[in-house]
């Protein structure tokens, strides 16, 4: 139903678009598939980061439009109106994070990658329509000596400034309709989010500068005496000449490389710095004490409580459950997998009396006296135990969490639905962890 309803609302959108000469017949085309991905297998989160760039894009590129110079127009190899592979360069690269995170939905990564990559095509866009229509002298991005308005690779500050208000419009979308576990709560982290979203669009946008400044191929047309991305005719009809550059490398490609570098760049930053819950509300945070006689605190875990053994949950006991208490909540989950934090265990519904947990839960998503169980990110209901990749151990963290609240959630979340259920409900917190490698 979530795929129809998207692909129904990307075909509207689209055709809007193409109405308004936003997009032209193959770009309108693009845009419905590209939608019906994003919106269709992403949902609405997803959906409001990519209407964040196709709509002020759309508007800067149409309000602007009849103020740019007739030589610019000339000079740049697409216009306003945006064709398939205009699409397919700004946003294939993020309908690939929308792929990745339906492959790793618990993971945060996917989500950065996604608001990195549009963040990028959105400060360029910005940069390139509002940036020309500078007072300043434009200077080359490799060596900033001025140059002639146009010129490829040329850059001023007011379209520098620009492009970092189109990244962060699209970091701070991102920080309200995060999706996933690990949302940024506190505002030192939800400033974080911002700047490295920011700053790796920007990073993108310069990228997209510095090839067109130096590989990408560019043109000149020798009855005009022009620079231009054209090829293999100008506008004013005569065959342009190939001036420097790759000749395959074209301007979408370019486009490519900066979406990507955005993504990546911030892809890279969200798994160095793997966001978690540390919100309180504002309320007076207690700390829980938490044990179990399975293995030491930050100790190596038994075979038997991983995926090598029988893959048991371990028998946990907490103490410091404070006055007020109406439930309680339990995630178990992996900040270092390679694909950003793992969840393996998600339990919630647990009544304020309880005093811990015995070994060996089932995998029922109702367990009678103790509590309702979540999705992990194995896509099982129940506790999954360390199953890492060979290597370096991993740290497993027991994560429990007294609420002011009996919310009475449904069977089957997931652990960033159970976070953004319990936010401003946090009375008090406390964690251990153990480790597990696989040799």
């Amino acid at each position: 139903m979530q795929l129809f309803i998207g692909s129904v609302f990307a075909i509207v959108i689209s055709a809007l678009a193409f109405k308004t000469k936003s997009l032209s017949g193959s770009g309108a085309i693009a845009a419905a598939l590209l939608g019906t991905v994003v919106f269709g297998l992403g949902g609405l989160a997803w959906a409001v980061l990519l209407l964040g760039f196709f709509i002020s894009s759309s508007v800067l590129s149409q309000f602007f439009g009849k103020r740019k110079k007739k030589q610019l127009a000339e000079q740049f190899s697409k216009g306003s109106q945006r064709d398939a592979m205009q699409v397919a360069a700004n946003g294939g690269v993020c309908g690939v994070f929308v792929l990745a995170h339906l492959a790793f939905p618990e993971a945060a990564w996917p989500w950065m990658g996604f608001a990195g990559t549009l963040a990028a095509v959105n400060a360029d866009t910005w940069a390139t329509e509002l940036g020309v229509l500078s007072t300043s002298t434009p200077r080359l991005i490799t060596t900033l000596q001025p140059v002639k308005r146009g010129t490829a690779g040329a850059v001023t500050l007011a379209g520098t400034l620009a492009g970092l208000g189109g990244a962060l419009l699209i970091a701070l979308l991102a920080v309200i309709s995060w999706p996933v576990a690990g949302r940024p709560v506190s505002i030192g982290q939800i400033v974080l989010v911002l700047v490295i979203i920011g700053l790796a669009g920007l990073a993108g946008s310069l990228l997209d500068s510095l090839l067109a400044a130096t590989i990408q191929a560019i043109y000149t047309c020798p009855a005009c005496q022009k620079e231009t991305e054209h090829h293999p005719t100008h506008s004013c009809g005569s065959p342009t000449v190939l001036k420097r550059g790759w000749p395959r490398l074209t301007n979408d490609w370019v486009n490519v490389a900066c979406a990507a570098a955005g993504g990546l760049i911030a892809l890279l930053a969200g798994l160095l710095f793997s966001f978690t819950i540390s919100d309180t509300g504002g309320k007076s945070m207690m700390e829980l004490t938490m044990t179990t006689s399975a293995f030491s605190a930050e100790q190596p875990m038994p075979a038997a409580l991983t995926c090598d053994g029988n893959n048991n949950s371990p028998d946990l006991q907490w103490q410091g459950i404070p006055e007020g208490t109406q439930s309680l909540a339990l995630i178990v989950d992996d900040p270092d997998a390679p694909i950003g934090l793992f969840v393996h265990w998600v339990l919630y519904n647990m009544p304020p009396t309880l005093e811990g947990l015995p070994a060996g839960i089932g995998k029922d998503p109702q367990i009678p006296g103790i509590g309702t169980q979540g999705v992990n990110g194995f896509g099982r209901t129940g506790y999954d135990g360390p199953c890492p990749p060979r290597g370096n151990a991993h740290r497993y963290f027991f994560k429990l969490y007294a609420l002011d609240a009996d919310l009475k959630l449904p069977e089957g979340l997931k652990a960033g639905a159970l976070e953004k259920a319990m936010q401003g409900h946090i009375l008090a917190e406390g964690q251990m962890y153990g480790t597990y490698a696989r040799q």
